[in-house]
């Protein structure tokens, strides 16, 4: 005779999928650089940004990355003068167009929804598409 377990009548087992306690897990290093192109629109962002703000050593291969899943991402480089006074030249990242910017939204859901996070809402991504301009045009001097 086998055993059964002891379920009430009229319900179902439910999986412990359903009912999971554990945490989702945090963002990927390519959805916080995918995030932080669309929230600076045409002001773009740098390797120091990057840093700074999402503590990213690899800024450029994150860049890499998203051209290579089909993202255009336009640069140019930059002067900064550093803290010991010398000048470099870095690269500054800002997306082609408002139709890369929808993309780039789409990856970050697609993303968010592999770790099990609500997606960006719509109109989230309706302000992030709000301050790219419709189509590609030359970058203003800085």
């Amino acid at each position: 005779m086998k055993k059964q377990k002891a379920v009430p009548e009229g319900t179902t087992l439910n999986t412990q999928a359903e009912h999971s306690t554990a945490p989702s897990r945090c963002a990927t290093k390519l959805e916080l650089v995918a995030l932080h192109l669309l929230e600076n629109g045409p002001t773009g962002t740098s390797s120091l940004s990057g840093l700074s703000g999402l503590h990213d050593l690899n800024f450029r291969n994150s860049v890499s990355v998203l051209r290579r899943q089909g993202v255009t991402i336009h640069d140019e480089y930059f002067p900064h003068q550093h803290q010991g006074g010398d000048m470099v030249h870095l690269k500054r990242y800002w997306l082609a167009d408002r139709n890369q910017a929808r993309k780039l939204a789409e990856l970050v859901n697609l993303k968010r929804k592999a770790r099990g996070a609500a997606p960006l809402s719509r109109e989230q991504i309706a302000r992030y598409l709000a301050a790219i301009p419709t189509s590609e045009q030359p970058k203003p001097a800085a």
